[in-house]
């Protein structure tokens, strides 16, 4: 089973899509802040395309999002995450964009991660073993404005992902893929 939360109008074939909105129409409507109408691990894929940056105004409900993502989810479950990139003023403009999303603080969900974080002595918040649940980032890229693209044509990617980090309105989205990581239990 695939959900496309938050679908809004975007509908996607071979997704179940969700939304709080009945006006869309969606064939599942759900407040995606609140506990999700599927059973635990019953979901392969999971498709946020702009919308985890308007989820959790709080940092605990943003927590309690991520729980409730990490229960749905089968083991080796999929996440793909569409945002805007958050140095784009398109990510400004928006008042109902509540949150930043990176591919690092996605990550963060990682327990493979949090386990590196500590063993180094790092100081990063160890969010996976925290919530009691494992997420981690798998790949991810950024969408370039087009006149950028043509400019970096034929740079590294370190030299691309330098001048994302320096310059705003370079890179307009990033797209971030992850994995639900499940301990499989034997039966005793």
């Amino acid at each position: 089973m695939k959900l496309n939360l938050g679908c809004g109008y975007n509908k996607l074939d071979g997704y179940i899509n969700v939304d709080q909105d009945s006006n869309c129409k969606p064939d599942v409507i759900a407040n995606l802040e609140e506990r999700l109408p599927f059973e635990d691990s019953s979901i392969d894929e999971i498709m946020l395309c702009h919308v985890l940056e308007h989820l959790g105004q709080t940092t605990t409900i943003y927590l309690n999002v991520w729980q409730e993502f990490y229960r749905i989810l089968k083991d080796q479950g999929v996440i793909k995450i569409l945002v805007p990139h958050w140095q784009h003023e398109n990510f400004h403009h928006d008042p109902t964009h509540v949150r930043i999303i990176t591919p690092i603080g996605v990550d963060m969900f990682s327990q493979e991660r949090n386990m590196e974080v500590i063993k180094s002595g790092g100081s990063e918040t160890t969010l996976g073993l925290q919530l009691g649940i494992d997420i981690g980032v798998t790949e991810y890229g950024y969408d370039l404005m087009p006149w950028f693209q043509e400019q970096m044509k034929g740079q590294p990617q370190e030299a691309i992902e330098r001048n994302i980090k320096m310059y705003n309105n370079v890179c307009y989205q990033v797209q971030i893929n992850a994995k639900a990581h499940k301990p499989q239990r034997g039966n005793k």
